[in-house]
């Protein structure tokens, strides 16, 4: 390719256009300046960062001090973590993390300031500082808890490229792992692969940050792509458009001594159970959460209060996350209520759909009021193949056509994660298979002493399946008390279900838990149908993905999830739909955003579109790369003056970015 001349104007116009710059350039600074003095211009630039598009467009048109007062009280309050104290914790902590990443961080609007503002401090920071094969880097780790659109454990990665200049925030699936290697390094290993393996050597957790933001997302095998770390990003980036009206980051500060309990421990002895059933052919991961204690607030002489989080997480058995989701649930209650919580105790349930596969599912119960917690896991295995059960207490029909937890099409079980019975009651469930299984009860200290248990077929077929319903009903009168094992086994695949059974004598009098459970209308297929595409995307399973997307009608697509489709149409280069969904002007632009606007827009050759979106990314990242790209991209629209300007600063970013290193090589 032929080099672009720059054309050098004359000496008398270059004095004029100077002229012109120099006056333009007063008569900024003046204005500038004299603004800068303004409190509320100076109010509006401090809180920049965690501003919602609507407020600062009301923000800018208020034009009173009274007024503004008032917007300023109301901003704040909105955000106040505890409004029960004397001070407002979230506009404390937020000026503190503003002086900080002004002091250490090079500011607000470097990569570092605005994950630190957004994020506040990581839990875990590692410096990776003199290793001879890496660059300058930063390793920040942080535990997001139940912040929305946000796994629950997150890397970031902050570099100098080439050892030079400020830390950059490294964007996977963008950058690759030869970015974070040292300039002696990067010619000679050309490889990711190679170069992931040389980042493992100096750490295991920053060469697992170089593929994902996810821990354990990723394949050092896989040639890199835009990944679901953009889509996290995209998320971080967004956090206080989408945290604004259930007030903004409630998780600053733990609630303080307004908060009356009658104890707080931190981790309690919890049960779970989760099972799997086929729901009109879609199978739904059905799991239970059951807190051994549930402690309350008094905010009333006889009301109490709790607030409580039920988190799923999905992973393969490799570690790569599938899907997580977050349940709130508020409890408001009298004394008497409280009385019997305390003594029966409360099961919450709750169901997701899932696609089939091997994976690892953990729960985790929450008690955000006292910060009590435990976990569950277990691995699950989903095939058409596969048998299928529930087992509790108590079975009934529901005709409702709601979906439900625990329930198989019109089936519903009642079930107790701490599988307690005694010998009065009646062991109940439903097993969907393709062939009767064989069931049985058997003792835990004594193998050989089994009692089979029966099973009959249900007259309704299982919906959209070619399995049969079986109803259980065990009665466990005449059984000796003990710990025995409930096994279901397959006779064709020859897979077993064994669920824990404990019998306790008939005199001991067993309390079930309340149920706390939520039914979905038949109209939520439409959102089953988007979840599995998520699954099927975390996955790489882009065809399965987009089948599942295009279910759900176009006018029911919600702006936050857009961007998840549109990776998938992004991943099939199919640039025409990732226009058509992306190019609109309710989808927040974010980083992640405009580069697969940039690169479809160049797919489809409509170039203006695409110098558009590029020169909205130097925004982000003013780098040689992206100032080439826009050279080429004008060149082709033969605008060769604006080709020239492009190339000319990419050269300009690559000699400094030479002369830095070479000056730090004489230097040392």
């Amino acid at each position: 390719m032929n080099r672009t001349q720059e054309k050098i104007p004359t000496l008398p116009k270059m004095i004029f256009f100077l002229l012109i710059i120099i006056t333009i350039d007063s008569f900024l600074s003046f204005h500038l300046k004299a603004a800068s003095k303004d409190p509320w211009n100076v109010w509006l630039k401090e809180v920049a960062p965690i501003m919602t598009s609507l407020e600062s467009t009301v923000a800018k048109k208020i034009k009173t001090e009274e007024d503004r007062g008032r917007f300023k009280e109301l901003f704040w309050k909105a955000r106040d973590t505890n409004p029960e104290t004397p001070g407002n914790e979230f506009q404390t902590e937020y000026y503190q993390r503003r002086a900080y990443a002004e002091n250490f961080l090079n500011g607000v609007d470097s990569d570092r300031g605005r994950i630190y503002i957004l994020l506040g401090k990581p839990d875990e920071k590692t410096d990776f500082v003199g290793h001879q094969s890496l660059v300058e880097c930063q390793l920040w780790s942080y535990e997001t808890k139940e912040r929305p659109g946000l796994p629950p454990f997150m890397y970031f990665v902050f570099f100098k490229p080439h050892d030079v200049g400020d830390f950059q925030l490294y964007h996977p699936g963008i950058n690759s792992p030869r970015d974070l290697l040292a300039p002696q390094l990067y010619d000679d290993i050309k490889n990711n692969l190679q170069a992931y393996k040389q980042i493992k050597y100096n750490s295991t957790a920053l060469a697992s940050a170089s593929l994902s933001i996810i821990p354990g997302e990723g394949d050092p095998t896989a040639s890199m792509s835009l990944s679901s770390s953009n889509f996290i990003l995209n998320n971080v980036y967004s956090l206080p458009e989408r945290e604004a009206e259930a007030g903004y980051v409630r998780d600053f500060v733990k609630l303080a001594g307004s908060v009356q309990v009658d104890q707080s421990t931190n981790i309690i002895r919890g049960y779970g159970y989760i099972s799997v059933t086929r729901i009109k052919g879609i199978p739904f991961i059905h799991y239970a959460l059951l807190p051994d204690t549930l402690h309350f607030k008094q905010t009333a002489p006889t009301l109490y209060e709790a607030d409580v989080l039920l988190l799923l997480s999905i992973e393969t058995t490799t570690g790569s996350i599938v899907f997580q989701d977050s349940k709130p649930v508020h409890l408001e209650v009298d004394i008497k209520k409280k009385q019997r919580i305390a003594d029966q105790r409360i099961v919450f349930r709750h169901f997701t759909p899932i696609i089939d596969g091997e994976f690892k599912v953990t729960l985790t119960y929450m008690n955000k009021t006292t910060d009590e917690f435990f976990t569950y896991e277990q691995s699950i295995s989903i095939s058409p193949s596969n048998i299928t059960a529930i087992i509790g207490f108590q079975q009934k029909e529901d005709p409702s056509g709601n979906y439900m937890p625990f329930t198989a099409d019109q089936i519903r079980i009642s079930t107790d994660p701490r599988f307690l019975f005694n010998q009065k009651d009646t062991l109940e469930g439903i097993i969907q298979a393709g062939t009767p299984p064989i069931v049985q009860l058997e003792k835990n200290d004594d193998k050989s002493i089994i009692y089979p248990v029966e099973i009959v077929p249900f007259p309704t077929p299982a919906l959209n399946s070619n399995d049969q319903y079986y109803i259980l009903k065990k009665t466990l009168s005449g059984i000796k008390d003990g710990n025995y094992s409930l096994l279901i086994k397959n006779p064709t695949t020859g897979q077993i279900i064994s669920t824990p059974i404990h019998l306790l004598p008939f005199y001991i009098d067993i309390k079930r838990p309340f149920g706390m459970e939520h039914p979905e209308p038949p109209t939520a297929i439409l959102n089953y149908s988007f979840i599995r595409g998520q699954q099927y995307l975390a996955l790489g399973k882009t065809d399965e993905a987009i089948r599942c997307f295009e279910q759900v009608p176009t006018d029911r697509w919600k702006p936050e999830a857009i961007p998840v489709i549109a990776r998938a149409y992004y991943l099939k280069e199919n640039y025409t739909k990732v226009l058509e969904l992306l190019d609109r002007e309710e989808i927040n632009k974010e980083y992640p955003i405009l580069v697969m606007l940039a690169n479809s827009a160049i797919g489809t050759k409509t170039y203006s579109k695409a110098v558009t979106w590029l020169e909205k990314l130097l925004n982000y990242e003013n780098s040689a790369e992206i100032n080439e790209l826009l050279g080429s991209t004008y060149l082709i629209m033969k605008n060769q003056k604006k080709a020239a300007i492009y190339y000319g600063r990419a050269r300009e970013i690559k000699n400094k970015s030479k002369s830095e290193k070479k000056e730090k090589n004489n230097h040392e």
